[in-house]
């Protein structure tokens, strides 16, 4: 296990009734608390609600419909009509039913459900962005606590220098400029220390923002095990397939398409007629004759007979969108596969670097071992500055290792290849895969 120091004071800001999380907080502590309330998650989680309460209305238009009207009329009687009263109030209770709009719902429910499944891709690929945003933050304050170790060592290497100086300035051994020269050396090393400082407790606030634990930062924060069990690179070419059947992503875009071209067939047909049973039974204060009757059922057939331009508006504005879906989708096509080209090459590059921190930490390794005997033999070794160089190597090794494993992340989530993940996540933490 990567040993990490503590960072700086929590903040005062504390957020009654959430579950503190875990101390030491581990990686798996981490991708576990994985909050699906979170901002983000909710965001996209009411946009795939919205996309379920469109499609439920859009079902509902076929719904039996019971109206009620009241009237309350005066009327000057007809000189005909042997009743002469003014009042002819009624009421009457309707009842109608779409029967067949010739396919006008049938587009319109399917453009729907197709928005829908789009929504819920979204969702899901919100959700998972967040567990790699998490990663991201919980790396951040793995470095930063190694970043101070690094800094702490080498500020605590500085003066002692510096007051060897100071000592070697009284003697005469040493003059006044180089004495400034350690001091000016000192408060560097010094003031970086304090940005590394300052960079744990803000990388504990973001990860405690990003699981939701807002005014709980995590005190102390444990490293995976290094070097991290990654999985085997595919070809490049074997990506890109996968990334054309199998990305989230594209598959949210391809169904938008889908949406779009369904509500073009829906503003074509909606000048289509329609066809209703109605019912109607009702009372009323006059009667005329006998001709009110107490109840009455019809089919009603509309037929749209002319509505000027306003049809070629609308199916003109449905084609726009569905060819700005389709554009949107060819271009989210054309930056995911440079994105899969940038991520390949990248892990790539960072798996020789891999092998470069791995020499370096052997070297360093090594090298603080010989430090350490001949400080033990009181011969001239600079131990203080091998330590800063060993916390350095180690901090290099920690930083590839973690690049790669997000790099690897980036390019499972982006082509829909969990194998390539290297942290795997809980199927039952949201759901599944899409």
């Amino acid at each position: 296990m990567l040993a990490v120091g503590t960072g700086g004071p929590a903040s005062a800001e504390v957020v009654p009734d959430i579950e503190p999380l875990p101390q030491p907080l581990r990686l798996q502590h981490a991708i576990e608390a994985v909050n699906a309330m979170h901002p983000r998650v909710q965001q996209a989680r009411a946009r795939r609600e919205a996309a379920e309460a469109e499609l439920e209305a859009t079902r509902a238009d076929r719904d039996l419909r019971v109206d009620a009207r009241l009237e309350a009329r005066w009327i000057e009687p007809n000189d005909n009509i042997a009743d002469d009263r003014n009042n002819d109030s009624r009421a009457t209770l309707v009842a109608r039913k779409l029967l067949s709009d010739f396919g006008h719902s049938r587009a319109r429910e399917e453009a729907g459900a197709s928005a829908l499944e789009a929504a819920r891709q979204e969702e899901w690929l919100a959700f998972a962005r967040h567990r790699l945003e998490v990663l991201e933050r919980y790396f951040d304050v793995v470095l930063a606590d190694l970043a101070f170790a690094r800094d702490t060592e080498a500020m605590a290497s500085a003066f002692v220098t510096l007051e060897r100086m100071q000592e070697r300035n009284e003697l005469g051994q040493v003059s006044d400029i180089d004495l400034f020269e350690a001091e000016a050396d000192y408060q560097e090393h010094f003031t970086q220390r304090q940005r590394s400082l300052y960079r744990q407790q803000r990388s504990r606030a973001e990860l405690a923002e990003a699981l939701h634990h807002r005014g709980r930062p995590p005190a102390d924060v444990l490293g995976p095990p290094l070097p991290l069990d990654l999985p085997e690179l595919p070809e490049l070419r074997s990506l890109l397939a996968d990334l054309e059947s199998g990305s989230p992503a594209l598959a949210a875009e391809r169904q938008r398409v889908e949406a779009a071209t369904g509500r073009v067939q829906a503003a074509r047909s909606e000048s289509r007629p329609r066809l209703y049973a109605e019912a109607e039974t009702g009372y009323w204060n006059k009667e005329f004759g006998g001709d009110r009757n107490p109840f009455a059922a019809a089919l009603v057939l509309e037929v749209p007979l002319f509505e000027g331009r306003r049809g070629d508006a609308r199916v003109g504005r449905a084609v726009a969108q569905r060819r700005e879906a389709e554009a949107e989708r060819d271009h989210a096509m054309i930056r995911a596969r440079n994105r899969v080209r940038e991520l390949v090459h990248e892990i790539r590059t960072l798996e020789v670097q891999r092998d470069e921190a791995l020499a370096r930490m052997d070297y360093r390794d090594l090298y603080i071992s010989r430090a350490r005997y001949l400080y033990q033999m009181e011969d001239e070794a600079d131990l203080g500055d091998s330590m800063v160089q060993q916390s350095a190597a180690a901090h290099f090794n920690a930083r590839t290792e973690f690049e790669l494993a997000l790099a690897y992340e980036r390019l499972a989530l982006l082509t829909g290849r969990e194998d390539l993940s290297p942290f795997a996540a809980d199927a039952t933490a949201f759901g599944g895969t899409p």
